[in-house]
């Protein structure tokens, strides 16, 4: 009996400390440091879909579940290594003092394999004589997909598109592949892919390298791994045996498969403005400012009221944004709480 009490003792203190860390880690990677502001309901609502989001990629029989292995194997005649901050050098112009900011910018960012709080970064050069290319893939918190309190930042990465020209290029088994045309000058191609929003793909490759040599290094892509290691899973995404080529196709070839993006953008739009109204709603529904409780919960994860001015009043809510290297700007607003009466 006593050994049963003990074991409850040391299961409850242990479950306790790893909630307590875990919800300080979540209110960090929905842009809220200090975790001011993310109820405790909040990481409930979150906490069951990423402990499924955790075991969902490695109970898939066969499937890699480190993003590093998820990427391209190197095709016949090139190496892989990892990434280092040099190898991107050669995309750039020879001078760069005139050339776009926002282009040299993201020509930079992928030869940093760092990310934001909480984010998986793979990246890797693959090498064939004076050739490199440079993939990297970018995987965001489950949290942020998963709770109504990094609503903002969910959107954000939804809606990260094409910066300067975009093109379509390929659809690999599901996946569409934009190429985002760097401007003049620059000696690289830059193609981007996301998979439910929270894996983003990035890809560099020379200038001078064509369509069809590139489709070597998207055909080993594991699209399907991707898929099943994201919270927003696409039915059907990785299974399909098929790489679609915009430049291979015929006029009439190439209609229809614009068309099928358009209509899958539209439907994607949609989803998107129907998760927004159902934010909307729920902060709507939602009270001004809710109580941690009280009890053992209400000691755990209670941040605590901030305390009234000298003259009585609340203190004025601050807000704050700050703007991660991967481009995702995070906001928080801390709300004062009223003054005791």
């Amino acid at each position: 009996m006593f050994r049963l009490i003990g074991f409850l003792v040391m299961f409850t203190a242990t479950a306790g400390g790893y909630m307590y860390f875990d919800y300080k880690m979540s209110a960090r990677w929905s842009g809220r440091e200090d975790a001011e502001g993310l109820t405790f309901s909040e990481y409930l609502s979150g906490l069951s879909g990423r402990l499924a989001g955790m075991g969902g990629a490695a109970s898939a029989a066969g499937l890699p579940t480190r993003l590093a292995d998820m990427l391209p194997k190197p095709p016949e005649g090139w190496t892989v290594r990892p990434t280092e901050p040099g190898d991107v050098d050669g995309f750039l112009p020879k001078s760069v003092k005139k050339a776009d900011p926002k282009a040299v910018a993201a020509v930079k960012q992928m030869g940093e394999a760092t990310g934001g709080s909480g984010t998986e970064v793979a990246l890797l050069t693959y090498e064939s004589g004076d050739r490199k290319v440079v993939i990297k893939a970018i995987r965001y918190p489950n949290i942020i997909f998963t709770s109504f309190a990094a609503m903002q930042q969910r959107m954000e990465l939804q809606m990260m598109t094409a910066e300067f020209r975009g093109t379509e290029f390929m659809t690999v088994r599901g996946l569409d592949v934009t190429e985002d045309l760097l401007p003049e000058g620059f000696r690289g191609r830059y193609f981007l892919a996301n998979v439910g929003a929270q894996i983003h793909l990035r890809v560099l490759a020379p200038k001078r390298m064509s369509d069809e040599d590139l489709v070597a290094f998207f055909q080993t892509l594991h699209v399907k791994a991707m898929n099943a290691d994201v919270i927003d899973k696409v039915e059907g995404l990785g299974d399909v045996p098929v790489i679609v080529l915009a430049s291979a196709l015929d006029d009439a070839g190439r209609e229809a498969y614009l068309a099928d993006l358009a209509a899958r953008k539209a439907e994607l739009a949609a989803k998107e403005a129907e998760l927004q109204q159902d934010a909307a709603a729920a902060a709507a529904a939602a009270p001004i400012k809710e109580e941690d409780g009280g009890g053992f919960l209400g000691t755990l994860f209670g941040a605590g009221k901030a305390a009234p001015a000298e003259d009585g009043s609340a203190p004025a809510a601050k807000a704050g944004c700050v703007k991660d290297k991967d481009g995702v700007k995070r906001c928080r607003v801390e709300s004062a709480a009223p003054a005791a009466d």
